[in-house]
């Protein structure tokens, strides 16, 4: 049997730009569809992680390179996306480099805001959607679950997450930075998701109160307004909004565009042609960029967000380089305990249930036999015994002598072993 490896295929806000990062972006209802053709090529084991700076696919099989083509295959047919993109704006991974990147990210080293909290819980949330549409097994149950631990860990020992900034953070700070304050301003967030949410919190712990709410689920955004602050505006109202306010920042689900530049013109019009900031940290974008060229029209979108994370960026870096030593090892030690997965609790199992069969056989056997002197009790005793040991030794040497997990889980599954920690998130591999 050939080796389970695992690989990544993906892009991020490093290796592409925001227009290449949004086509290739994967909405949350349309992973388990996307799973389930990904299974139907033979890839076993994947998960999906798809937020605004990246879509990376994990998958584990026997044959790394066969794998990453069929995955490579469905992204091609699903997104239509020719041969260029894969060679100028993904990058691929595998084996002890593929745990060490997923590290990276689940402890937010490789978000575009170094130390983000959100992106962990990103993490958990895509494996958790795969996992629940069966589309992961032993190796990347064991893969995240280990990767949830390192990303505690890092948390636990280092400071890179001390005033933790994020995306909507940024978003806010570049606010400021345009207005200087922003106290006098009105405000309208478009969108009632965790984006919007977190970037409620801070204009809320900035002190500001003249915010618009709105969102296509009104009761979301009402939801929002009581939670935190803002008052919820009808979604049908946005252009009319629109001439209201100083200041828009937009985070939405939408896959098109919801303020183009025709939209614009009237609503400018309609403000004397006062000047009006959109920011516009969704993917794929709510604005469409050629409202930056219209007069008084000003767009800031994700990647605009880079350059000010440089700035908090130096105070991280130490912190990153201890984390960098926490994972580099956290890597090496998962990679080799891969190699050999402890099977002692496996063989307990496997001898303890033929034990069992074995008892209760020779009990059935004797008691229609009628027979209870020691001779009799001990040939029988000795002849189950020895039957038991060949039929069961096959099955240990392989687990002793292979090493591979795949065989590993087979055998679980034959022998009907469940081990804990894959249904506790956060709590596995604790020993590792």
């Amino acid at each position: 049997m050939k080796k389970q490896a695992i690989g990544i295929l993906g892009l991020n806000h490093n290796t592409a730009p925001l227009e290449i990062r949004e086509r290739l972006y994967i909405k949350e209802e349309s992973i388990p569809d996307l799973l389930k053709r990904i299974r139907e090529k033979g890839v076993a084991e994947s998960v999906i992680i798809s937020t605004c700076n990246r879509t990376e696919i994990y998958f584990s099989g026997e044959d790394k390179d066969q794998m990453m083509h069929k995955v490579r295959r469905v992204l091609s047919e699903v997104f239509t996306a020719p041969d260029e993109w894969f060679n100028r704006y993904m990058y691929s991974f595998s084996d002890e480099e593929a745990f060490r990147h997923l590290f990276l990210v689940a402890s937010g080293l490789d978000s575009m805001v170094m130390g983000e909290p959100e992106i962990l819980g990103q993490v958990k949330d895509a494996y958790r959607l795969a996992a629940s549409v069966k589309s992961t097994g032993f190796f990347l149950n064991k893969t995240f679950h280990k990767t949830f631990n390192v990303a505690k860990r890092i948390r636990t020992e280092t400071r890179i997450g001390y005033n933790p900034l994020s995306i909507s953070s940024m978003a806010v700070e570049l606010a400021r930075h345009i207005f200087g304050s922003l106290e006098e301003k009105k405000i309208l967030v478009i969108g009632a998701g965790e984006m919007c949410e977190i970037a409620l919190k801070y204009f809320q712990k900035g002190g500001l109160s003249d915010i618009l709410i709105t969102n296509r689920t009104y009761q979301k955004a009402r939801k929002l307004a009581d939670e935190i602050i803002g008052e919820a505006r009808p979604f049908e109202k946005l252009f009319d909004l629109l001439a209201e306010v100083d200041m828009v920042l937009a985070s939405t689900g939408s896959e098109k565009p919801l303020i183009d530049p025709a939209s614009v013109q009237a609503v400018m019009k309609k403000r004397r042609n006062r000047p009006i900031f959109f920011i516009d940290i969704a993917v794929p974008r709510d604005i469409d960029p050629a409202v930056n060229d219209m007069d008084n029209v000003y767009l800031y979108d994700i990647d605009d967000l880079k350059e000010l994370s440089q700035k908090h960026l130096s105070s991280r870096v130490k912190e990153s380089e201890k984390a960098q030593v926490i994972i580099d090892d956290e890597a090496a030690r998962f990679s080799n305990w891969l190699r050999k997965v402890d099977v002692n609790p496996l063989i307990g199992h496997i001898m303890n249930r033929a034990e069992e069969i074995r008892i209760k056989e020779m009990k059935r056997t004797l008691g229609k036999m009628g027979a209870s002197d020691d001779e009799t009790v001990n040939n029988i005793d000795g002849m189950t015994r020895a039957i038991m040991n060949k039929l069961v030794h096959p099955y240990l040497a392989l687990l002793k002598e292979n090493g591979d997990p795949a065989v590993f889980d087979t055998l679980k599954k034959l022998f009907q072993f469940e081990e804990n920690d894959e249904n506790d998130m956060d709590s596995g591999d604790e020993g590792l």
